[in-house]
This record gives structure tokens, sequence and C-alpha cells, in this order.
């Protein structure tokens, strides 16, 4: 479980996730939202000229109507984020 700012995040196995949230509401009350988040088990390492290539096709993805969702198992460094203002 992972808490902060009101909203708490709870990890699962995907074949869990209805009993536990309806433990939740039973205990707690209706959450705003229940759902199944993909996180990648390995990360790789991309560089600043990848990393600026790469946000520019997941902001692509993401303006599509045709995409719900879009995940991903990169890793960018702070400096490299800093630099990009992102």
């Amino acid at each position: 479980v992972e808490s902060d700012a009101g909203q708490h995040v709870v990890t699962c196995a995907p074949e869990d996730l209805n009993a536990v949230r309806d433990a939740l509401e039973g205990r707690f009350g209706p959450a705003g939202s229940a759902h199944l988040v993909w996180r990648p088990r390995t990360t790789a390492p991309i560089d600043e000229e990848t990393a600026t290539t790469l946000f520019k096709l997941l902001e692509t993805l993401e303006d599509s109507e045709d995409v719900q969702n879009v995940y991903a198992n990169f890793e960018v460094a702070e400096d490299v984020m800093a630099r990009l203002g992102a």
C-alpha cells in the first residue's frame, strides 16, 4: 500500500482486484476508482535523445482517440528529466 495526498494505491494480483476492492469498500466506503495498472517488472534506461523521441511518441499516442491506455518500461535519469522540463 502506498499513500499520499489522500490517495491510496493498493498493489495486488490482477485476479484479486475485485475481492480487494470489495473488502476495502466494505470497511471504508466507495473507492474513487479501482482499476488495473500495468507496471513493468524491469525497466530500460534511456538517454536524453531517446527520451525526447519517446516522449513525442507517447504524447501522440495519448492524444489519439483510438488509444485507451499507454504503458512503458523506460527509465530516465532525473537530470535528463530536468533538462527536458518534464
